[in-house]
């Protein structure tokens, strides 16, 4: 589990032409995307979406690999909704699976439906993959996200790694007691996995009070500004977001 969650950010720093373009424009970059997939439903837009993006991973020196087995882990949350839309929607039954009947107008909805969710994960991984956390953070707030927003994803970026290593030390705790969950019932089971939960709930909120009260020793309330590295946008980047908004233009006109 540490190794899998901190691989995210192994390869954030990879040097490459796509990690060196500016976290603000690959963000804009993603907000396009997104918005693009969301009003328009043509399936060839999305399609052309999803080339592009593919062949701009190439630029990123990560196995190609890596990157799709991200964006399939993720495909089952919105593709299980797409999956049903064929059985669900339309009134023009095109075929009959067993006593289920498939719709024309569901299918296309599905099919439309999969491919928007599909271009946005895929967007997103791209992101993930070539921008470091606080980068991202960082260029969200020169874009104007509110500082006590910016402040609340820093500080969950940050938990959600501790928390990985308190309960990952709670396991091996739990394992050098000679607990072994294959022999246990589906009761003592439950139960152990709730005084699992609860323990790195309570350190959760230990670790939280330590933090609040060692910030607050730093002098830091709400008001306080938080400098972050200046990076002047240079012509790659203007070139990235040029032809990016290219692509969604002829897209958009031609199809």
């Amino acid at each position: 589990m540490h190794g899998s969650i901190h691989s995210l950010e192994r390869d954030a720093f990879v040097e490459s032409p796509l990690h060196r373009i500016d976290a603000r424009i690959k963000l804009i970059f993603v907000f396009a995307v997104v918005l693009t997939a969301t009003i328009f439903n043509n399936v060839y837009l999305m399609v052309l979406m999803e080339i592009y993006m593919l062949f701009v991973m190439l630029f990123s020196k990560i196995p190609i690999s890596n990157l799709i087995k991200r964006i399939i882990m993720i495909i089952p949350f919105g593709g299980f909704i797409a999956l049903f839309q064929p059985f669900i929607r339309g009134e023009s039954v095109i075929y009959y699976l067993g006593l289920l009947p498939i719709y024309s107008e569901g299918l296309d909805f599905g099919i439309s439906l999969f491919l928007k969710f599909l271009v946005s994960i895929t967007s997103v991984v791209l992101l993930s993959s070539t921008t470091p956390m606080y980068e991202v953070i960082n260029a969200g707030k020169k874009l104007g996200i509110p500082s006590i927003m910016s402040t609340l994803l820093g500080m969950m970026i940050r938990y959600l790694f501790v928390m990985v290593d308190v309960l990952e030390s709670t396991i091996k705790a739990q394992k050098s007691r000679a607990l072994n969950r294959k022999n246990l019932n589906y009761k003592q089971l439950l139960n152990t996995f709730g005084s699992l939960i609860g323990l790195v709930f309570l350190k959760s909120y230990e670790q939280g009070e330590r933090t609040y009260l060692g910030m607050l020793s730093r002098g830091y309330s709400k008001d306080s500004n938080i400098k972050t590295l200046s990076q002047k946008i240079g012509f790659n980047d203007i070139l990235f977001l040029s032809t990016t908004t290219l692509i969604l233009s002829i897209g958009i006109i031609s199809f």
